[in-house]
């Protein structure tokens, strides 16, 4: 089945005044803004744009060599639109990437001129650093968090570079989510403006967003997309407005956006999700409900003590197992509530893994009691 590659095969040579913005190139622009543009597309919105030609020119001509599967993704996509007709001659701008440890932020977003008074501003998911992950682990409990309220401020200062432009917004896992809360508390003055919200498999909230007055006021012109078997859309309050659309891996792997099936202009959906994907969601959700908020900034702080000390910066350097010595000492020295709330919620969710593993009709999880 076609994907993001084989769609710029085939669409690659129509710009977008012949045909015009599509639910893919939306995917696309999306991924766009995990890349680094430091230094060739300057964070102001008000600079000179960028042709995504130059740009791609001028970051391959850096000594720097991605790691991991979705960077090098990342860099394919780059050099591929930079010898198209449809996005070679497109303009970036306002490139912004922010790794705050202080405020506990991972921040980042680049927005693109379209033909026809239109911008798409692109905000980026989790990357590999711990910043990022235990960001997303606070969503959880708290909102707004700092990458929220960064994304409200940069659509607000695109938007007022651009006032005569019309706007489309979106972003992939917490680009998504970024990508709602801006266009939801960007102000009467500016929701107009926008013109649609893409989400792609980006989680939901854990406050009243989704009740407000400008959430239903822009409920139309939100388009939310999970694979079958999707956990991270449907985290925490969400819409039950989506689209399912066919991946070509399993299980939390289809989370992979390149991994999404494609036909003509359009992905490839499907009515219903895999039952891991209803397995896994259940287990989550039976974890948030049965938690309170107290409860699980409790949880995220402690969980994250342990691997910070592993004094790596990056998810993939804990992973790497050579700090595993410094992590179990720091559990070992915690206060023993602390360790045991560690150890009963991990527990939980492990037990909730083995059983959607095994697709069995397992029995309800016991969970500790909500407390603060």
């Amino acid at each position: 089945m076609s994907n993001l590659s084989d769609y710029l095969t085939w669409r690659g040579d129509l710009s977008f005044g012949s045909a015009s913005l599509c639910p893919v190139d939306a995917l696309i622009f999306s991924m766009l803004a995990y890349l680094d543009l430091d230094g060739i597309v300057p964070p102001a919105p008000t600079a000179e744009p960028v042709r995504l030609a130059a740009a791609a020119k001028a970051y391959f001509a850096r000594p720097t060599v991605a790691k991991g599967e979705l960077p090098v993704k990342h860099e394919q996509l780059l050099r591929t639109l930079a010898d198209t007709g449809r996005f070679s001659s497109l303009r970036l701008f306002a490139a912004k990437k922010i790794l705050n440890r202080a405020k506990g932020m991972q921040f980042g977003a680049v927005s693109f001129l379209l033909p026809g008074q239109n911008i798409f501003v692109a905000f980026e998911g989790t990357d590999d650093t711990l910043v990022g992950w235990k960001e997303d682990f606070r969503m959880s409990y708290e909102c707004p968090v700092p990458a929220q309220l960064a994304a409200v401020q940069y659509l607000r200062e695109v938007a007022a570079a651009y006032p005569l432009r019309r706007i489309f917004t979106g972003g992939h896992s917490k680009g998504g989510n970024l990508a709602m809360y801006a266009a939801v508390n960007a102000g009467d003055h500016l929701r107009h403006r926008i013109r649609a919200v893409y989400n792609h498999d980006g989680p939901g909230f854990c406050d009243s967003t989704l009740a407000s007055a400008a959430y239903l006021e822009l409920r139309d012109r939100i388009f939310t997309y999970l694979p079958e078997s999707s956990i991270v859309a449907v985290l925490l309050e969400h819409d039950v407005k989506y689209q399912i659309v066919k991946s070509a891996k399993k299980g939390l792997m289809q989370h992979d956006g390149y991994s999404w099936e494609v036909l003509g202009n359009d992905f490839v959906y499907t009515k219903e999700r895999t039952a891991f994907g209803k397995r896994t969601e259940a287990i989550v959700d039976h974890f948030v409900n049965t938690t309170s908020p107290e409860r699980r900034r409790r949880f995220s702080e402690a969980l994250f003590s342990v691997l910070e000390a592993s004094e790596q910066d990056t998810v993939s350097g804990v992973l790497s197992g050579k700090r595993w010595r410094q992590m179990l000492s720091a559990y070992a020295d915690m206060p023993d509530d602390m360790r045991v709330l560690l150890t009963e919620t991990l527990a939980v969710l492990g037990e909730g893994r083995r059983a959607a593993k095994k697709n069995t009709n397992a029995p309800p999880l016991q969970a500790s009691e909500k407390s603060s």
